[in-house]
């Protein structure tokens, strides 16, 4: 059996340095002419890389990403945004779907560390003890993605700000009763800082019947549960919502019991997915930056393994989307 071809190989046959085909198999950019000679040296040679061979290196250029699932609207922007980052700095997303399973993703934690990847973001809904301590275990640099890690670093939606503001506009428009169809407490960013600012923005613009109503991220939940509170007598003039999504289930109950948005009852959202523009109305809604909070994790990463000082806590900016989905209440009335 003849000697196996290297790297060493192919850059020689190439006429390149090894760490520019070290860059090609990155999947960082090179020059189309020297991509053509690397691969032909490759064909040439049947090379065939194994990322794994360098988890015993120093520098795997490897970075661990740990996430929840793909069924998110949001996820895979971020993914999207976070590879097209890291490719540029040389290095390959190892990636680690959960699937909502806080076991497996605080097991992946160690995981990642026992491979060697150069650092880990994770992209989180709840955060427990036992990450805290999976992560005070390692010797990686550790981002979290959503939710304020109080032990370590945090790249987050400026829920607060956002949320306040979201809340105002409601309040300025005149409407004097709200219901916030929200998911449960465990999602902290989410479900309490979001919340609560949205209620804050609300009374601070007097309005003061502001109630909670609990659904998840589900779109059929979403839709269970705004079927039920529309069908109160004496339902809320506004339907607030932790989700665009959940908001389009508020839509789809509102269709079925000849609700009219905004007429009978006003809803907002919060994410500015494109799907919220074709709705009718048009959603009033928060945008978010996801992809630069995903370019802000992966170089966060890469910062903390250079040992440079970084923010413990880094909130990402958002923008106010005006729909056509909340009354003028006060317009309306003549005021």
């Amino acid at each position: 059996m003849g000697k196996r071809a290297t790297i060493n190989d192919v850059a020689r046959m190439a006429g390149v340095s090894k760490s520019t085909v070290s860059r090609f198999l990155n999947g960082s950019p090179v020059r189309e002419e020297t991509a053509k000679s690397i691969r032909r040296a490759i064909r040439h040679y049947r090379y065939e890389s194994n990322q794994f061979a360098r988890l015993n290196a120093k520098q795997s250029n490897i970075m661990g990403i740990i996430l929840p699932g793909f069924d998110s609207t949001v996820t895979p922007r971020v993914m999207t945004a976070m590879d097209k980052y890291l490719r540029t700095k040389g290095y390959t997303p190892l990636i680690i779907n959960t699937e909502g399973d806080l076991d497996l993703e605080v097991a992946s934690i160690t995981n990642l560390a026992a491979m060697n990847v150069d650092g880990i973001v994770i992209i989180s809904t709840y955060i427990t003890d036992a990450h805290r301590e999976a992560v005070e275990s390692i010797d990686k640099p550790v981002v979290f993605m959503g939710q304020v890690f109080e032990h370590g670093v945090s790249v987050l939606d400026d829920n607060q700000s956002a949320g306040r503001a979201l809340g105002a506009y409601v309040a300025e428009r005149g409407i004097r009763s709200a219901g916030l169809l929200w998911v449960d407490e465990r999602d902290v960013a989410v479900g309490q800082t979001r919340r609560d600012a949205v209620a804050e923005g609300l009374r601070a613009g007097g309005v003061d019947d502001v109630r909670v109503y609990t659904a998840d991220f589900t779109y059929p939940t979403a839709y269970a549960v705004a079927r039920r509170v529309l069908g109160e007598k004496d339902r809320p003039e506004a339907l607030l919502c932790a989700t665009d999504r959940i908001a389009y289930g508020v839509y789809k109950a509102a269709r079925e019991l000849g609700v009219r948005i905004p007429e009978d009852v006003s809803v907002t959202g919060f994410g500015a997915y494109d799907t919220s523009e074709v709705v009718t109305p048009p959603l009033t809604t928060v945008r978010f930056d996801v992809e630069s909070a995903a370019c802000v994790c992966a170089d966060t990463v890469l910062r903390m393994r250079a040992g440079e000082p970084v923010s413990k806590t880094q909130l990402i900016g958002y923008t106010f989307v005006e729909g056509e989905s909340v009354r003028d209440a006060g317009k309306a009335a003549g005021r």
